[in-house]
């Protein structure tokens, strides 16, 4: 049976420029773009954080960072309003700042 290794197979007669290229297409393809955030689920995600922050509840953020999605799990520390972000803290002791405009999803 034939296994078709694709476009690898043409790199040894590349020049090294057009493999570097090659290779930066396909880590842009892997990029993600940043969430477009509408007026009421900007307001969701401001009632979700604002509950977790008072109460102390643990709550779960998908947010875009670094032209992927990423994870967090933390309790509400401080919110920038000049900076439009949000703190969390999580059990290890990690704080990261997120941008409120970078939130996809917000789960209590």
């Amino acid at each position: 049976m034939h296994h078709d290794r694709g476009s690898i197979k043409w790199a040894s007669l590349m020049l090294p420029e057009h493999v570097e290229a090659l290779q930066q297409i396909w880590q842009e393809s892997e990029h993600e773009q940043p969430p477009l955030i509408d007026e009421q689920q900007l307001e969701e995600h401001l009632f979700y954080l604002s509950q977790a922050y008072e109460e102390q509840l643990e709550v779960k953020v998908i947010y875009f960072k670094y032209s992927r999605y990423d994870e967090i799990i933390g309790r509400v520390m401080d919110w920038s309003r000049e900076q439009q972000a949000v703190r969390l803290q999580t059990k290890h002791d990690k704080r990261d700042w997120i941008k409120l405009k970078h939130i996809k999803q917000v789960t209590l």
